[in-house]
């Protein structure tokens, strides 16, 4: 992948990846291990998160689909190799939040993925991404839910800031 084609995003807008569409990929080992590289670059590489959240869901039984999938991750990062996280000091401190859930957005079993990031001053200090644990039955009870959840990260955050 060293001369591989940049993309300019890691992953197709609208994208709907199925654990039904596709044949069975031939090496599930190397997916595995792809895949959970791709999971520590995240830790620096926040805005890929989201992508490797949904590959990481096939890794049980992955089809030839979800490599496409990886290796235009793959692809992306190639092309943002001087991409990254930076810290600058900033002269007020306060917590913002930012958070946003997509409705049923998994076709196999229909829940929601939720997300959030936390800023102190112009620092991201935390995010996630992830399915939530139930069904929503609209989308604003996915947005709830998810409102919920970055308000808990928010709590604990200022409690461990005040202390």
């Amino acid at each position: 992948m060293a001369d591989c084609k940049p993309m300019p995003s890691p992953m197709i807008s609208g994208l709907k990846l199925s654990s039904t569409d596709g044949s069975p990929f031939h090496d599930p080992s190397l997916y595995r291990l792809v895949v959970g590289a791709l999971q520590y670059v995240t830790i620096t590489r926040p805005e890929i998160s989201y992508c490797v959240n949904k590959v990481c869901q096939f890794m049980h039984n992955p089809l030839d689909t979800h490599w496409k999938t990886v290796k235009r991750i793959l692809r992306y990062l190639s092309g943002t190799a001087s991409y990254g996280l930076q810290f600058s000091p900033s002269i007020h401190s306060h917590l913002v939040a930012y958070c946003d859930s997509d409705w049923g957005s998994d076709p196999d079993d229909r829940r929601s993925t939720s997300g959030y990031c936390i800023y102190l001053g112009g620092n991201l200090i935390s995010r996630s991404s992830k399915k939530q644990p139930v069904v929503s039955r609209s989308s604003t009870e996915a947005g709830y839910r998810c409102i919920a959840s970055t308000i808990t990260e928010l709590t604990w955050l200022r409690s461990l800031l005040s202390e």
